[in-house]
């Protein structure tokens, strides 16, 4: 799989949305994110509650020392702490409608957080990636809304996703950021004074 973080990635996708934005006079933005949950909290809440249960896996062997017991706890606590981030655990644990809930919930606020339903023309348009949970959403303001039927939006998430699972991400969201100038420019074409008022991606 390719690594969205290099910065051969970044430049891939800066250039890609330079492109773009000279087609029309819509804002682009790109946001590749590393994950929207915090799978680690829930694997240590997990380890912890896993060691806190071992207590009772050894009431039959009751003349252990309470010593032993409390260092085989810490001792399965560590080791679980350690091998679940590996074997990404946390993802598992979570669920799939929760790991979507909070990728949507990120979306809708990096998309509010970054300015883009503040453009000249609000018709801005917000690709949003999470790495780790292989999960799209695509974002635009009204002015995009308004021209673009929602179908569209939707078909154009699924391409990313797709492209993301076969490994080929990067190049998925170029193609993608050539889509939305496709369906944007013949309605909002690039002005003589049009300048760039957002960050064309971000990395998080």
């Amino acid at each position: 799989m390719v690594d969205f973080m290099t910065e051969d990635s970044r430049a891939r996708l800066q250039s890609a949305v330079s492109r773009a934005e000279k087609r029309t006079s819509a804002e682009i933005v790109v946001m590749v994110m590393r994950h929207s949950t915090d799978y680690r909290a829930v694997e240590f809440m997990a380890a912890a509650i896993l060691a806190m249960a071992l207590p009772a896996a050894l009431l039959p062997f009751a003349s252990l020392p309470a010593l032993w017991i409390w260092l085989a706890q810490l001792v399965m606590f560590v080791t679980l702490a350690m091998a679940f981030p590996i074997l990404r655990i946390g993802r598992f644990l979570v669920g799939d409608d929760r790991m979507s809930r909070d990728v949507q919930a990120a979306a809708r606020a990096e998309f509010f957080a970054h300015g883009l339903r503040r453009t000249k023309q609000r018709a801005a348009v917000f690709l949003f990636v999470t790495i780790r949970e292989q999960k799209v959403q695509v974002l635009y303001d009204d002015g995009a809304a308004a021209i673009v039927p929602e179908e569209a939006w939707g078909d154009l998430a699924s391409f990313i996703a797709t492209r993301m699972k076969a490994g080929d991400g990067v190049s998925g969201l170029e193609e993608a950021v050539s889509k939305v100038a496709d369906l944007l420019e013949s309605d909002l074409p690039p002005m003589v004074d049009d300048e760039d008022e957002l960050p064309n991606v971000i990395m998080g």
